[in-house]
């Protein structure tokens, strides 16, 4: 399994994951040449692809599907909250016939991979978060989401490589100008991740398995790579994890990450 992050953050997120002779977009919330330009400069192709995921209906998830579908139709797997979301403008007209609606909790086979999604919390019409698993390796993408429950850790624990949101820092959000009522959205149950959050979920799900923790969708505002990384070693160290162990990656949301192999 190959991921290369193309995209990560509230401007947009796009990421390409491979199976040996198969590869899928999970969001498409970037350009159709912006897609193009950061796959090349990865020596990778669009053509060839052979699905979309689709996480929620937000515009930075889904804004260049409709581009992307006039060159390739391909088959887009979604939940049926987020299809009915998603805005025409950014999709236009979507053949029903690439259309398959994934149900929480339920696993899918797709040959070289199986996939289990699952509800995440944010204030989408439907969002969910997935889990792809080839052979003994798996991966957990989960992202744009106020918090995530205890009672389903289970689901997600001891994965080989997570992708998990670590959007703000408390702090900075609280002291920045943005409007109070965004700040709340935010800091909502159904908004994002925290960097604290975010990395106290990690130190309850990694296990022995886990050799990759990527961070998501900061904040171009309210957070920073350096305060994110600090973050997670803060939390790490009190709950007496090594955050040394593991390869802690943030991700961009203008340049692409080179290729994962998980």
């Amino acid at each position: 399994m190959k991921l290369t992050v193309l995209a990560s953050g509230s401007k947009g997120n796009a990421s390409l994951l491979e199976f040996k002779e198969k590869k899928y977009l999970i969001d498409c919330g970037i350009t159709y040449r912006q897609l193009k330009l950061r796959l090349e400069q990865q020596s990778k192709s669009i053509d060839g692809l052979s699905g979309i995921f689709i996480t929620h209906e937000h515009r930075d998830h889904s804004s260049g599907l409709r581009v992307l579908l006039n060159n390739h139709q391909v088959p887009i797997y979604l939940s049926e909250g987020t299809y009915k979301g998603l805005d025409k403008r950014y999709t236009g007209p979507i053949d029903e016939t690439l259309i398959h609606y994934l149900r929480e909790e339920e696993t899918y086979g797709f040959g070289e991979f199986k996939l289990i999604p699952f509800n995440t919390y944010h204030d989408a019409i439907e969002p969910m978060g997935f889990k792809f698993i080839e052979g003994e390796t798996s991966f957990v993408y989960i992202t744009d989401t106020g918090y995530f429950p205890l009672r389903k850790y289970d689901l997600i624990k001891n994965a080989t490589a997570y992708m998990v949101e670590s959007n703000y820092e408390s702090e900075l959000l609280l002291e920045s100008e943005r409007p109070w009522i965004l700040k709340r959205r935010i800091l909502d149950d159904q908004g994002h991740l925290s960097n604290e959050d975010s990395a106290n979920m990690m130190t309850e799900i990694i296990g022995e398995n886990t050799k990759f923790i990527i961070l998501a969708h900061l904040s171009e505002d309210c957070n920073m790579p350096i305060v994110a990384r600090e973050t997670y070693d803060i939390c790490f160290k009190t709950k007496n994890h090594v955050l040394e162990q593991y390869q802690l990656i943030i991700a961009k949301q203008h340049i692409s990450l080179n290729e994962i192999i998980i």
